[in-house]
């Protein structure tokens, strides 16, 4: 039997605001490949392939064990993928603080989710958490409502959703290993992102040589950034309410849009938007607020 070890909710919190805040940075890595010649969703396929072949490996050798799971690791790497793959291709056809902003929708559906098929209970404290977080993303998006819905935000709203889902399943299926849940959802990003650019228009295929060049980058960032931060936010959520999940994650918009609005003169932020953000980050910092409630940890 299984042993099993026990931690707070606080510790896993933690974890899921942190993974989130390096996943603000996730757009500056897209942008430098566009500006190198791996352009588009090549440079998302570039970043999860190193990440993925680790993860491969370990899969393999550990079959045994994920083996039983395959079914809900399934589920799970699909309903992920698809919402990370349309968020960053998104990113790509949209301003970064648009795709982060609708993307960020994602505790209203996952705080729906959860009261109705997890039986999550919404107390006020989290009535109000929803109410900061929302009122702070439609501060931020005050001023940048002039360009017209287009593809990019409509990936961006969507990908919300999908992740809700994906919180969901995690959740309910808390004894699936994350390496198979996180390996199937980097084959389903690198199948979604493709499939969706190659819909839009011919993909020009990045030249062998500056991949070869940018080859270091690429490791860096996927096994630096993308392999880390994709483990801690699922391990984490295997332990806590969709819910409380998106809202903590609400720590990738302040991080997505200070720098954004720092390295990008287009996306500056007014004084609205920067009351936006400080609405936002007091929503995740009333679910970070210490609990004596201690969750089981499988392993």
């Amino acid at each position: 039997m299984a042993s099993k070890s026990h931690i707070g909710t606080g510790a896993a919190s933690f974890a899921v605001f942190l993974s989130s805040a390096l996943w603000g940075l996730f757009w500056i890595p897209i942008r430098y490949f566009n500006d190198i010649g791996i352009a588009g969703e090549w440079a998302l396929v570039a970043m999860n392939t190193p990440a993925m072949l680790v993860l491969l490996c370990v899969f393999i050798a550990t079959f045994s064990r994920q083996r039983p799971h395959l079914r809900a690791a399934t589920l799970i790497g699909i309903a992920s993928g698809i919402g990370f793959a349309f968020y960053t291709v998104g990113l790509i056809h949209t301003s970064v603080i648009r795709a982060t902003l609708l993307f960020y929708l994602t505790p209203i559906w996952s705080t729906i989710i959860g009261a109705i098929w997890l039986a999550e209970p919404v107390r006020w404290q989290r009535a109000t958490a929803v109410g900061l977080g929302m009122a702070g993303l439609a501060c931020l998006v005050t001023g940048d409502n002039t360009a017209p819905f287009n593809f990019g935000d409509a990936l961006a709203f969507l990908s919300g959703i999908a992740w809700a889902i994906a919180a969901a399943l995690i959740k309910r299926n808390s004894t699936v290993t994350v390496t198979s849940m996180t390996l199937i959802q980097y084959i389903v990003v690198a199948i979604v992102a493709l499939g969706v650019g190659y819909s839009i228009a011919p993909l020009a295929t990045p030249a062998p040589d500056r991949v070869i060049a940018a080859l270091p980058f690429i490791i860096g960032v996927s096994l630096g950034l993308v392999l880390p931060a994709t483990l801690l936010l699922f391990w984490a959520s295997r332990f806590l309410f969709p819910g409380r999940v998106g809202l903590l994650m609400m720590s990738e918009v302040l991080v997505a849009v200070i720098s954004a609005s720092i390295l990008i003169p287009a996306e500056r932020l007014d004084t609205l938007q920067w009351l936006g953000a400080v609405l936002i980050i007091s929503a995740s910092i009333a679910e970070l607020l210490p609990s004596r409630t201690r969750i089981t940890v499988p392993e």
